[in-house]
Order: structure tokens, then C-alpha cells, then sequence
């Protein structure tokens, strides 16, 4: 799954009169390995918006980047956090940059408390994963604030830099960075011979774990039992302000004899930016006691005489009523709660519909609200062909969800499109979209 996205050019030009920009250094602390986030805040304030040109505080726009460390290793997760306080009545949204050179994960959207002046502030953070050294630039970005009314305006928001140091001397380039941790789960602990039992093995903490090789189980497992592997998931969460990875493999084993299977510890090897070492996360060993018999259903004794009828009962009419009564009452709420799951399941009441998002793409064809028209309509598609709502994910949640590489490719197209600035959507582009949704 690539998280990586081309930059759609160089820096952008100098914020007009109007911006007022501030960047204060980070403060790197005494320890040269790493930074704290206290010590090592990267921190833009803006100060935006006609109501500042005029004096008016109370319409002043306030934005905050902070990474909460300047300095890391390689593969190493940064958090980026992007505060704009606005006015009670408007709602801010972001538009992140590509993130060349990151391996870039959402975060929740956070809303902070007001200040004295009774300005609410949103925060929008991002989990970087740096995948190159030196210094990586962070392109500018873009926030839509919508006032009362649905007036809506853009503003630039400065890029970032961070320093990147190469992990050391003798740390394979591609190690895993971050402490983490490994579980192993039997489906049971007792098997029938010839029957398969699940393996379940996860791999979390807050490192680069979608780096991480499915582990060699034959040599854990022993000659005895066959191994099916499942293709791996990948997960993530967040905990304390920071993304929480997990990654899951799952096989399917088989034994091929009766006895006792035991499968060794899983382990991993990491580097612990904090110890600055290597280190190895293992798991516990697992036992299966395998039993013989035969796989197949137990056969019925036949019977060796046949019953003898009974005497027929005579039938109660006004409980054979009742029962169709409550058979009918039955079937009547089915039907209601049948009817509510269908309705609930329309275009428009649950997930979005690709051909309503086409069409509004094609009403908006020469304007720059067609190139965001097509993303919501192949979006919708994503949800309508694999079960889910696509249109709050990033594509690369998608892509660990459901792996759609036509539909990646052009969400990617669509988001470069985007930041080039590009005001209309080609013909050529939105004709891929239609033969894509298949409209």
C-alpha cells in the first residue's frame, strides 16, 4: 500500500499583504539522538482574513503547524498537527499535501476548547512515517473555512521541514522503528486429525509494521503440519496522541499426524529509538493436542423395527387460530423491519451514489468543484463494489481495506490534479471516471 504522493511543484509563492506569518525554530533539547515534543514544536502562527486587515480580532484567523519532534530516525513516527481558531459560526476543513517522502496515516480531528474571546479551535493531525534521511520538506496546504451563509474561502497554509537522521551503523535500512510487540492466539487447543485449526499472529506497537515479512511458520511448526497462509491486515488506531499500528497475519494449520504440536515463539526484530538498539519482540509458544478419528460424519443406527402409528388426536381448532394469529403478527413485523433495512440501504440515506456524484461532476465540468465531484464519485464506487463508506478514508485506508488499484490510481490522479491547482478536469479524465464506475 503506498502512502507516498508526488509533490505538485515547487514553493508556492509569498502569502499577500494581508498574511501575516510567523516561524519561530524548534529548540532541539541536549540529547542529539531525539527530540521531545516539548522541546522540539515546530511552530507557524498565521494571523488571517479582512476582519485582521480591519482591526477586528474577533474575525482574526489563527493557524498553528507543529510537528511534535524537528529531528527523528528513519521510519520514525512524527505527528503533524495543523490548529486553525475561527469564529463560533464558521466550520474549518483541511486539505492535506501529497506528503513526498512520508508514509502518512489520519489521525482523529480534534476540537479544542474555545479561547477568552470565545473562538473555537480545530485540530487535524497526521502520523508520519519518513521513508528517505536529510531534510524532508512538508509542501503547503490548504484550509476551507465556511462562515455563516456557506460563504467559503482558502487559505495557504505554510509547509514544514524535518530533519531525518539514517538509523545506525549496522541497522539494516529497512528494520522496523518503534517498539513494538507480538501475540500468538490457537483457534483451540484440542484438534481432530484431519481437521485444520487457525493461527493467529499480531504484531502492534507504533513502528513501521506494514514493513514487516510475514514470519517463515514452517520451521515454528514442525514437518508434521502444513501451513496455509491468509493474505495479512494491516490496522490502525490511536492512543495518547500517537497512531497505534497492527498488523495481523493468520494461517490455517493441518497436522498431518496425531500428538502434541508445538509451535515456537514468533519473533521480530526492531530498533528502539529510545535505547537506540535492537531489540526482539517474542511471543509465547503454543500447544495443539491432536487426537485421531475420522473426519467424517458418525453414521446413524438404523432402525430395526418400525414405530407403531398412534392414534390420531383431534385437532384444537382455537389454538391452531391463535397460532396462525401470531404467525401472521410475526410476519407482519418482519416485513416492517425488512422494509426500514431496504430503505435504509438507498442512495442517499446511507452510502453516496457514484452516478449522483458523476452527474454533479459533469454539471460542475468547467468549474474547480468538478475535480472534488469525481473523487466523491469513485469514492462511491469503492463503497458500492466493495460494502463500505469510502468517503471519509484516505486512499491508502482504502487500499488496506479493499485493494481497488484502478480506483487508487485514479483517486491519485484526482488529489495530484488537485494540488497543481488545476481549475477544470480534462475531458480525458473524467471520461476514465465514467468507463470506471462503468456509467
Amino acid at each position: 500500500m503506498a502512502r507516498d504522493a508526488r509533490r505538485a511543484g515547487g514553493r508556492r509563492a509569498a502569502p499577500p499583504d494581508h498574511e501575516r506569518v510567523r516561524r519561530k525554530a524548534a529548540r532541539p533539547t541536549g540529547r542529539e539522538d531525539l527530540v521531545t515534543s516539548r522541546g522540539a514544536a515546530l511552530l507557524l502562527l498565521l494571523t488571517l482574513g479582512s476582519g485582521a486587515a480591519r482591526g477586528d480580532d474577533a474575525e482574526a484567523l489563527e493557524v498553528q503547524v507543529e510537528l511534535d519532534r524537528a529531528e527523528v530516525l528513519g521510519h520514525e513516527q512524527v505527528v503533524l498537527a495543523v490548529r486553525v481558531r475561527h469564529p463560533a459560526g464558521a466550520r474549518a476543513s483541511w486539505e492535506p499535501p501529497p506528503f513526498d517522502g512520508f508514509w502518512a496515516e489520519r489521525l482523529g480531528t480534534r476540537g479544542l476548547a474555545p479561547d477568552e474571546r470565545g473562538r473555537p479551535s480545530t485540530e487535524f493531525r497526521r502520523a508520519l512515517f519518513p521513508t528517505r534521511t536529510g531534510a524532508i520538506e512538508i509542501d503547503d496546504s490548504r484550509l476551507l473555512i465556511a462562515g455563516e451563509g456557506g460563504a467559503e474561502r482558502a487559505i495557504r497554509v505554510p509547509g514544514a521541514e524535518l530533519r531525518v537522521r539514517a538509523l545506525p551503523s549496522g541497522v539494516p535500512d529497512d528494520a522496523l522503528v518503534g517498539r513494538l510487540e507480538v501475540r500468538t492466539a490457537l483457534g483451540d487447543d484440542r484438534l481432530r486429525l484431519g481437521k485444520a485449526v487457525s493461527l493467529t499472529i499480531e504484531l502492534s506497537g507504533e513502528g513501521n509494521v506494514w514493513d514487516a515479512a510475514p514470519p517463515a511458520l514452517e520451521p515454528l511448526v514442525g514437518d508434521g503440519v502444513e501451513v496455509f497462509p491468509e493474505p495479512p491486515l494491516l490496522s490502525i488506531g490511536e492512543s495518547a496522541g500517537r497512531a497505534t499500528t497492527r498488523r495481523t497475519f493468520r494461517y490455517a494449520l493441518v497436522p498431518a499426524r496425531a500428538g502434541q504440536v508445538r509451535i515456537e515463539p514468533v519473533r521480530f526484530s526492531y530498533f528502539d529509538p529510545q535505547a537506540r538498539a535492537l531489540a526482539i519482540a517474542a511471543s509465547e509458544p503454543q500447544l495443539c493436542s491432536v487426537f485421531a478419528g475420522s473426519a467424517e460424519p458418525e453414521e446413524r443406527t438404523p432402525w430395526t423395527e418400525r414405530a407403531k402409528p398412534r392414534e390420531a388426536a383431534p385437532i384444537p381448532l382455537a389454538g391452531l387460530a391463535l397460532a396462525a394469529a401470531l404467525a401472521l403478527a410475526a410476519s407482519a413485523a418482519y416485513l416492517v423491519r425488512w422494509r426500514r433495512a431496504q430503505l435504509a440501504g438507498l442512495p442517499g440515506q446511507g452510502a453516496p451514489s457514484p452516478r449522483m456524484a458523476f452527474d454533479a461532476a459533469l454539471a460542475a465540468r468547467d468549474t474547480a468543484e468538478c475535480l472534488p465531484h469525481l473523487a466523491r464519485a469513485v469514492r462511491a464506487g469503492i463503497g458500492v463494489r466493495h460494502g463500505f463508506d469510502a468517503s471519509p478514508l484516505t486512499s491508502a485506508e482504502i487500499a488496506a481495506r479493499s485493494p481497488d488499484p484502478g480506483a487508487l490510481a485514479l483517486l491519485r490522479e484526482l488529489e495530484r490534479a488537485r494540488f497543481a491547482g488545476r481549475t477544470r478536469a480534462d475531458d480525458e479524465l473524467i471520461e476514465r471516471v465514467r468507463a470506471h464506475l462503468r456509467l
